[in-house]
């Protein structure tokens, strides 16, 4: 649980490198509802390349394409809880203006009755399909490489950090060091927001790493060696296939075998159905959504939220031989969510607390009593997302 936490938490948000020749697509993603609002992390894919961004938190995305190849390319503009939509684009190695991407929201297809052994129910039966093809992949010799790109970014974490009794503050130095970010948790809870992007490429021949390289692309503010080394070698263990068909698999099977999914509802995509299965703990604080393509019987899309907000969203795509491989992912966890009514406490600790610089002081002070007067709860967070480009290897 904790690699598969790891894992999914660093992998982010941007572009990987292509040749000198290449064609940049951009536009504006928009959902459309009551009203419009931006598409934050919308996940535009190319398949003809096997490359994709994520959409910013304002919905604007820039994807760069070689201009090398077939004369359209469709790129698919992935969310979830929308339809999928695809458009062609011409390549013309400059920039083609991809203008607003309006995303619909989804209406699920209620699923014929399956032929089910009984007693099972239609989601057990399709998860026996999803872990027997797991099971059959986890055997299979997959070679490939793989380019990442992420990013990190914390929000108010210090306000928060310097007002939480000790033990709460230790608790969140032990889940980052559990996860192999201890540093950068330490250096986040000590500093203002900030904003790191690195990137990485990993190859894999027969089950074992063969290549590996990252580098810190930017950060907005100087980081001491210690974090951004621990920002750039965090991926050194990872292998992607794993995510899929190794540690991540083993323990969402050993879950929905605890949980009782259902089955939703269904929708098509790319000429197969998908089946959601979706599973709420009984007091009605975490969902999990699984999306499940019929006759490859692996999973597609996962999605955890909760009242506050999503948590967790992951998608995958067929690069071969009936092999899903991520193609992004996005993990906003909060360390805490403050709420209004628990403000007043906070600004009594700050004021008691000797520790503090008279300027942390007021400005913790300030920041707490505009959020109380607005009558805001307010989640300091780090989030995390990214999108993977693949090529398959012999």
């Amino acid at each position: 649980m904790r690699r598969f936490l790891a894992i999914l938490s660093f992998l982010l948000l941007s572009l990987v490198a292509f040749p000198a020749s290449r064609t940049e697509i951009r536009g504006r993603v928009m959902l459309n509802g009551e009203e419009k609002s931006p598409g934050d992390y919308v996940m535009v894919y190319c398949k003809e390349f096997g490359t994709g961004v994520l959409s910013d938190e304002n919905g604007w995305f820039s994807i760069r394409i070689p201009s090398a190849g077939p004369k359209k390319v469709k790129l698919e503009y992935s969310r979830i809880g929308y339809d999928v939509l695809m458009v062609d684009y011409e390549p013309n190695g400059g920039t083609v203006d991809a203008g607003e991407i309006l995303l619909e929201p989804q209406t699920l297809m209620l699923m014929a009755a399956y032929v089910v052994p009984d007693g099972m129910s239609p989601s057990e039966y399709i998860l026996s399909k999803v872990w027997e093809t797991t099971r059959k992949n986890r055997k299979k010799k997959f070679n490939y490489r793989a380019e990442i790109n992420y990013k990190v970014t914390t929000h108010e974490l210090p306000v928060v950090a310097k007002t939480l009794p000790k033990a709460a503050v230790g608790l969140a130095k032990m889940f980052g060091s559990f996860q192999g970010y201890g540093p950068m948790i330490r250096y986040c809870l000590k500093n203002d927001d900030f904003s790191a992007k690195a990137s990485l490429s990993r190859s894999v021949k027969d089950g074992k790493k063969t290549d590996f390289a990252h580098k810190l692309l930017w950060s907005d503010k100087p980081l001491p060696e210690n974090v951004k080394e621990n920002v750039t070698h965090l991926f050194d263990f990872i292998d992607l296939y794993d995510i899929m068909y190794d540690d991540a698999s083993s323990y969402a099977e050993k879950f929905t075998g605890r949980h009782k999914f259902k089955l939703v509802g269904t929708y098509e995509y790319d000429g197969r159905l998908v089946d959601v299965l979706s599973w709420t703990d009984y007091k009605g604080r975490v969902t999990a959504n699984l999306h499940v393509v019929e006759e490859k019987w692996t999973f597609m899309k996962l999605q955890v939220y909760t009242k506050e907000g999503e948590v967790l969203r992951c998608e995958a795509r067929e690069i071969g031989n009936g092999v899903y491989m991520p193609v992004s992912m996005l993990m906003k966890p909060s360390v805490t969510m403050v709420r209004n009514s628990d403000i007043p406490v906070l600004m009594d600790e700050v004021r008691k607390n000797k520790s503090l610089t008279k300027g942390s002081r007021e400005r913790m002070l300030k920041v707490l009593e505009s959020k109380h007067s607005a009558g805001e709860d307010f989640n300091p967070y780090i989030s995390i997302s990214g999108s993977c480009r693949y090529r398959v290897t012999q």
